[in-house]
């Protein structure tokens, strides 16, 4: 998985929603919860963490996310991105020695 593609995309997603572009935006974010499954899958499996504290802040992050998309609200989809997705990819990346 190219982790900076898809740190990219968090970051077009979410001006896409910041724009309030509802169509595309409901369209990509969609898309987007396959994409994050692996990397969320991936940091589950971390050993050097808390892993009760990983799977909250995952569980927290799909409910958010989730609960957002289900109300079409835009601002909500996107600050969710910003704050949980692009922290979650960051961890990954970390993880895979900063690749």
């Amino acid at each position: 998985m190219d982790i900076g593609a898809l740190q990219a995309e968090l970051d077009e997603i979410s001006i896409i929603l910041y724009q309030n572009r509802e169509e595309e935006a409901l369209l990509r974010v969609g898309q987007l919860f396959g994409k994050l499954k692996p990397v969320t899958d991936a940091l589950l499996q971390l050993k050097n963490i808390n892993e009760q504290e990983m799977a909250f802040f995952i569980s927290a992050m799909y409910r958010e996310l989730y609960a957002a998309f289900q109300q079409k609200d835009m601002l909500g989809m996107a600050d969710c991105l910003q704050e949980y997705a692009t922290s979650a990819t960051e961890i990954y990346k970390q993880m895979l020695g900063g690749k």
